[in-house]
Formats: structure tokens, sequence, C-alpha cells
């Protein structure tokens, strides 16, 4: 990872650990995204299946700057309904943790939550 992104990571982690008193991770942030994009608001608990839609929600809306997804449309339930444009490309987990960690950044600074 280079420098700037283990900076701005570091630094959304530390911010979203204090806001939300809670130790910030991977899956929390893409939590929090999956949250934000369905547009309901937060809850006091999740079940672990809502946890990983909301996770899943997260994953495919951030690789849709990348044109790996786009949206077709949605459910009965306003969730997103995804359309695959290309395939991910088997990457190594290093390599995908850092795809997602430098569009998790991008994310929320696009937002406003994270400065430059």
């Amino acid at each position: 990872m280079d420098n700037n992104l283990e900076k701005d990571w570091n630094s959304l982690l530390y911010k979203i650990s204090e806001e939300f008193n809670v130790a910030a991770d991977l899956n929390g942030t893409l939590l929090l995204i999956g949250i934000q994009e369905r547009g309901l608001g937060f809850k006091e608990t999740y079940s672990k299946e809502e946890k990983w839609d909301h996770i899943d929600l997260a994953t495919c809306t951030l690789l849709m700057k990348w044109n790996y997804y786009s949206i077709k449309g949605y459910d009965e339930d306003n969730w997103p309904i995804f359309v695959k444009n290309k395939l991910v490309p088997p990457f190594s987990k290093d390599k995908e943790n850092q795809l997602l960690k430098s569009s998790i950044v991008e994310y929320f600074k696009d937002n406003g939550y994270l400065n430059d």
C-alpha cells in the first residue's frame, strides 16, 4: 500500500473508531457504506445476514467505479440489482484489500467525510 493510501486509510479508521465508538476495520467500513447506500438509516443491531447484505451492497457500489458492476434496477424491497459488466480478475488477497481500501477512502472523500 502506498504511503498516501496508508495514511488516509489509517485516518479514516481512526475517525470512524472515534465517532462510532467501534474498532473500525475493512468489513466495518464496508458495512457503513452499505448502510449509507441503502438509505434507511442506522439501526442498533443487524443480523449476520443483514450485515453481509450491506457489505455486498457496498462492495458492488465501490466496484461500479471500476466498471465491474452497474445497476440494472431495483427489487420490490428497493435493493439495487447489480449486473456484472466484466469479471473481477483473480487478485491476491493483498491486492484485493488494496483495491477495496483505495475505493473506500475515495468514497469517504467524495462524500465529504474524509478530507484530502
